[in-house]
């Protein structure tokens, strides 16, 4: 009962992380670039820093897993990462601010702001997530991940339209102001949600001790001659390719080949978003439980294939209701994916090492989303190039959206977290398993 009840306090700092995350996609985003008119490829590059050095996650991971600070596992890493994450955004706002007056201090300055944007990130997203794992139990992480997720999207949806309207109308007074107060209330918010959630004592501090026998880097040996957290990193990379990485082409797609407005693709996202939120919170809260976690997974992906293979058949006959109806089931597919994955994620997990497995797991999404963003890139540019034809262009994407899904149910049914539990994981917790 406890467990259930923290789940409405864990909320908030999911929603103050979200509203972190748009502060920083969405609002600083769009300033850099059409008021303060920096180059593309440097606002790029700073928002990928995160994403760079997010194989720190496993370091990261690790440290919380094997050092408590005053008997804590988790609470200090959220705190000093939520910390150090927003100390990052405000002083990139300052720096980027002062790039047009000295241009090569500015960047440098600013880079550095982003780096330590990026390990606060890492850092607190990566312990929330082993957070999770230590409190919840087989039954309640369902809920909890899909409650957990939605209150993410939720900040996300309300600082878009919050911070949206205070920014208006643009001055550099004005959006220093933003920052710091979003920072502020994004730590008010973490410490509500997180001070005395986690277990702590005598029994914390000697599943440490076991975990710091074996160190840094012979674990990181053992955890990838596991077959199953192979199969696993894999799963989650092909997964998310299929259901995430489509973002940045529906619009285009929408544009192009049915002659869209801006205003009418930008409610594409709307049409996703209702459909991914209200799959994840119906999966969580009810579905999973009574289906189980692979099943609702792979309910998912096919839902996904059949999205994508209806929007090559909608812009083949132009039908834009169709196009609009399909991103909408697409939507439902990527929640209901999310909803058994997010579980399943956490299932493995092991009490001594949830911050060094959810950190693996976090990396994958990473580079998921990354390389389905420039390898869609480059298939979009490539085929049009060769083809002319912008049909061809994103029916490529798409169709190898398809072939991921795919992929990710053929591991799905792979997998097993029954093996990872038994005899498996031994090689991971201790390194004492006998080599075959």
């Amino acid at each position: 009962m406890r467990s259930r009840l923290l789940i409405p306090r864990m909320a908030l700092f999911q929603f103050g992380f979200g509203l972190v995350s748009v502060l920083v996609l969405g609002v600083l985003n769009r300033v850099m670039f059409a008021e303060m008119e920096l180059p593309a490829t440097l606002i790029g590059f700073l928002l990928a820093i995160p994403s760079i050095i997010s194989p720190l996650r496993l370091w990261l991971g690790y440290l919380s897993d094997s050092h408590p600070i005053l008997g804590h596992r988790r609470l200090p890493y959220i705190l000093s990462g939520m910390f150090l994450a927003t100390t990052g955004v405000f002083c990139g706002t300052l720096s980027a601010l002062w790039i047009p007056r000295t241009v090569v201090g500015g960047v440098l300055t600013t880079v550095v702001a982003f780096l330590i944007y990026g390990m606060g990130k890492n850092a607190m997203a990566t312990a929330f997530q082993a957070l999770i794992a230590d409190v919840f139990d087989e039954q309640q992480r369902p809920q909890a991940t899909a409650i957990l997720q939605a209150a993410f999207i939720s900040g996300i949806i309300g600082g878009s339209v919050g911070l949206g309207r205070l920014v208006d109308p643009y001055s550099p007074s004005r959006l220093i102001v933003i920052v710091a107060g979003v920072g502020l209330l994004a730590i008010v918010l973490s410490v509500l949600g997180c001070l005395g959630v986690e277990p702590s004592g005598e029994a914390i501090e000697a599943l440490c001790s076991r975990v710091r026998q074996v160190p840094f880097g012979p674990t990181i040996r053992m955890m990838v001659q596991n077959p199953q957290v192979r199969l696993f990193f894999l799963f989650i990379g092909t997964a998310l390719l299929a259901t995430l990485s489509q973002d940045i082409f529906l619009e285009p797609y929408g544009a192009k080949l049915f002659n869209m407005s801006v205003g009418q693709t930008a409610r594409l996202n709307m049409y996703w978003g209702t459909g991914t939120l209200g799959a994840l919170l119906v999966c969580g809260l009810w579905l999973v439980n009574r289906v189980g976690r692979r099943r609702v997974a792979g309910i998912g992906l096919v839902i996904v294939a059949l999205a994508f293979a209806g929007m090559i058949a909608a812009g083949g006959i132009a039908q834009r209701e169709l196009f609009i109806g399909l991103v909408l089931l697409l939507g439902i597919g990527s929640g209901i994916s999310a909803a058994g994955m997010l579980s399943l994620m956490i299932d493995f997990t092991t009490p001594e090492q949830a911050g060094l497995l959810m950190g693996a797991w976090t990396i994958a999404h990473q580079l998921a989303e990354v390389v389905g963003n420039l390898l869609g890139g480059v298939l979009v540019d490539g085929v049009y190039a060769l083809s002319g034809s912008y049909f061809a262009a994103f029916g490529t994407v798409f169709g190898l959206e398809i072939i991921a899904a795919v992929l990710g149910l053929v591991l799905l049914s792979r997998i097993s977290v029954t093996t990872f539990t038994g005899t498996e994981l031994h090689k991971v917790e201790t390194g004492y398993a006998p080599t075959s």
